[in-house]
């Protein structure tokens, strides 16, 4: 992955760690998953992936949250070095 270009969290692969840049505001469901705690700055990691692709379980600071694959799509992340 380009650390220079932030890619979508439903298109980073298994077990991959990432730190959120931002959430896409083209949407009603930004106010959501910012109060679930997808904050800009988060580290999240991709704990499962479902058989068919969707929904991905998320972990972030102890916590295992599920989302759609639309859904972690509004959520641009990078590369932790």
């Amino acid at each position: 992955m380009n650390r220079a270009t932030p890619k979508k969290l439903g298109k980073i692969a298994h077990a991959r760690s990432v730190e959120i840049v931002g959430i896409s505001s083209d949407c009603g469901r930004a106010g959501r998953l910012a109060a679930l705690g997808f904050l800009p700055g988060r580290r999240v990691r991709i704990s499962r992936i479902a058989p068919l692709g969707d929904p991905i379980s998320i972990e972030m600071e102890g916590q295992e949250i599920s989302l759609r694959r639309a859904e972690a799509d509004l959520i641009e992340v990078k590369e932790i070095a």
